[in-house]
């Protein structure tokens, strides 16, 4: 997948406290959950579905969807540029016709407590009254991890699947459309940001989409978004087809970080472009600019070109001093 999840102290810890990106994570997500971050405008909820007005999206979810890491770097003739993207910045980018009010409650730390942090960030979603819910990786730490449904450590592989339950269950209290992604095989993580005994085992993960595929089957406003195919893919051969359109890495922008668990600014904007279809199809199914909706035309390879737009100076390169002659001596 592009991918999802932060850690637990029992990972690779010190790999989080010495970056740069966590620093930034704490100044801007520490509380995520308890406080609403509302980007664009503090509108009230709308009492009555109006066409002219923006489209409120709420994101809740882990560390994918926070942006964890997701930061590209470019040099240029008068210095460095830089910009870092949380996945509901992406989703802008890929569709800018769309008019859109957010509330992101994803968070990089959701892995600490996922069962605790997803009750009350699915709480605070539905209090901003969303006509979308974005709950891309929302899932994960729901199966993932080695803290057990009532917390302390995890005793068995059935206790991954009663916690997938708790998460399955919240999402339950949405009525308005959710786009949620399954579970991805991250397997190749394991040793760099994720733990052998984060890792639930292959028959877990199958029996895990098996029922969330159930889940999803009886639930109308429920939108599926196929992670562990895009993972798949990604591991076979290092690209995606996302509408249409192969997304392949570039010398300078992967689609994976490193870490093999989350996705670089390339591959979060074919994620978003993969959202953005899901947020358009609930848009025009509402009735709520339709115009808009009809115009955008999510594309990876447009809104990449887009997030480079948005760099912006990060460290200016002082000009080299001009060479000079030094005598040779004979």
């Amino acid at each position: 997948m592009l991918s999802v999840g932060a850690y637990c102290p029992r990972m690779r810890i010190s790999q989080i406290l010495v970056s740069r990106l966590v620093v930034a994570t704490v100044l801007t997500c520490a509380g995520v959950l308890l406080v609403r971050s509302v980007h664009g405008q503090d509108a009230a909820p709308a009492a009555t579905a109006d066409a002219n007005k923006p489209l409120r999206v709420a994101v809740i979810g882990a560390s994918a969807s926070a942006g964890f890491g997701c930061v590209h770097r470019e040099r240029r003739d008068d210095g460095e540029y830089a910009a870092s993207f949380r996945l509901i910045d992406m989703v802008r980018l890929a569709c800018p016709e769309l008019s859109l009010v957010t509330s992101d409650l994803s968070s990089g730390f959701f892995f600490m407590a996922p069962v605790r942090n997803g009750e009350k960030a699915a709480a605070r979603a539905r209090e901003f009254k969303p006509d979308c819910v974005v709950a891309l990786d929302f899932l994960f730490w729901y199966c993932y991890g080695d803290d057990a449904p009532e917390g302390g450590r995890l005793k068995d592989e059935a206790e991954r699947l009663a916690k997938l339950e708790l998460g399955l269950k919240q999402l339950e209290a949405f009525e308005v459309p959710v786009l949620v992604g399954d579970l991805p095989d991250m397997s190749p993580a394991v040793g760099k940001m994720l733990s052998a005994a984060q890792m639930p085992s292959a028959e877990t993960l199958r029996k895990a989409n098996a029922r969330f595929v159930e889940w999803a089957a009886g639930r109308s406003n429920i939108r599926v978004v196929p992670l562990a195919r895009m993972q798949r893919q990604l591991m076979e051969e290092n690209a995606l087809d996302i509408g249409g359109a192969r997304l392949e890495p570039a010398k300078d922008a992967p689609l994976l970080q490193r870490d093999a668990l989350h996705p670089a600014p390339l591959g979060m904007a074919g994620l978003a472009c993969a959202v953005a279809v899901e947020i358009k199809e609930a848009v025009s199914a509402a009735d709520r600019s339709k115009a808009a909706a009809d115009d955008c035309a999510p594309e990876p390879v447009e809104t990449f070109a887009r997030a480079r737009g948005e760099l912006k100076p990060s460290r200016r390169a002082v000009p080299a001093a001009p060479a000079k002659d030094v005598p040779v001596k004979n």
